[in-house]
């Protein structure tokens, strides 16, 4: 299993993933917000706002207390208020990673939807399930028509 041993390490992944999904959101228009590869998957709204939950969903996970977004948190109509909320979100779980993970707690068990984990290993799986999420949206953006802004490298957009 993959996890974090550095808080410092932790911290920047962490910034550099949630900026990267942020550069996403800000592309996003409320009419691209229903756009989905079949009426079985998640539109591109629905899966803005659950990236946007499960920010604060793992934080609240491996104990951190913030405010914002969490799994069961009501989404808002606008592509401009989810990424408010995104944005709200990631700051206030920022500040309190920042104030509560040290070096030697990343090995501490915590519950993981009934499964003991490090919260070293809840932690980077929360940055993968993200990356993994805004590759989706990045599918559902190119269908409808959006900028792709450049991720971990240009996107024909850029260029």
């Amino acid at each position: 299993m993959h996890m974090y041993t550095s808080k410092e390490v932790f911290i920047k992944d962490y910034e550099r993933e949630a900026k990267l999904t942020l550069s996403c959101f800000k592309e996003l228009n409320d009419e691209a917000l229903e756009q989905a590869v079949s009426e079985k998957d998640r539109t591109l709204g629905e899966i803005a706002w659950y990236i946007t939950q499960s920010l604060g969903g793992f934080a609240s996970l491996t104990g951190e207390t913030f405010e914002g977004a969490s799994f069961g948190s009501e989404r808002p109509e606008t592509a401009e208020e989810i990424a408010q909320a995104y944005e709200t979100t990631y700051q206030n779980v920022l500040a309190s990673y920042q104030s509560s993970v040290t070096d030697d707690n990343l090995s501490d068990e915590v519950d993981f939807f009934g499964t003991p984990m490090p919260k070293g290993g809840i932690l980077h799986a929360a940055n993968t399930h993200q990356v993994h999420h805004r590759g989706q949206m990045s599918v559902l953006m190119r269908q409808a028509d959006l900028h792709i802004p450049s991720i971990y490298g240009s996107s024909r957009d850029d260029q």
